[in-house]
């Protein structure tokens, strides 16, 4: 059985290529269920969720071996329940992560036991089994995806700043 970790590979890499590096151990706090992660070129990070803790860890680019991330977002204020999916806007600075219901935004630089600087959610939203979301920065767009195998998949498409109902 296999451990948590994150593999880097050359970019042209191909066939039983070894990794370049990898982020690995019980110090990286990794888990067995990363769905999603997302880099950072402005700031040279990457940034992962952690759902069996509640968690968003971030990693500098360079991360290898078993390095800690430079900032976790977790705790009761943070309002995650099971953060499986996740987008970075680097222009912006901010962390969007669906939940079920609702999706949460932090700054990107956040650290600890953080509220969500905006929540977006609400019946009038029609924010339903959330699957994915993708941010764009550049037309300050939030397009968000439902899950088709919890019943009608939908893409719903929202301000990047929306928040509430």
């Amino acid at each position: 059985m296999a451990h948590p970790q994150i593999a880097a590979f050359a970019r042209l890499a191909d066939g039983g290529a070894q990794p370049t590096r990898r982020i690995e151990g019980q110090g990286s706090l990794l888990g067995r269920t990363i769905h999603s992660i997302a880099y950072d070129a402005v700031n040279d990070e990457f940034t992962v969720p952690q759902q069996f803790a509640q968690a968003i860890l971030t990693f500098r680019g360079a991360a290898n071996g078993e390095e800690r991330p430079i900032r976790i977002i977790q705790g009761s204020l943070t309002q995650l329940r099971a953060p499986d999916r996740l987008d970075v806007d680097p222009v912006h600075n901010e962390i969007f992560v669906p939940e079920q219901n609702e999706v949460l935004v932090y700054r990107r630089g956040a650290s600890g036991n953080v509220a969500p600087i905006r929540v977006l959610k609400g019946p009038d939203t029609m924010i339903r089994n959330l699957y994915s979301l993708a941010v764009d920065p550049v037309n300050n767009l939030l397009v968000v995806g439902t899950n088709i195998a919890r019943g009608q998949p939908r893409l719903l498409i929202f301000n990047r700043t929306d928040e509430g109902n």
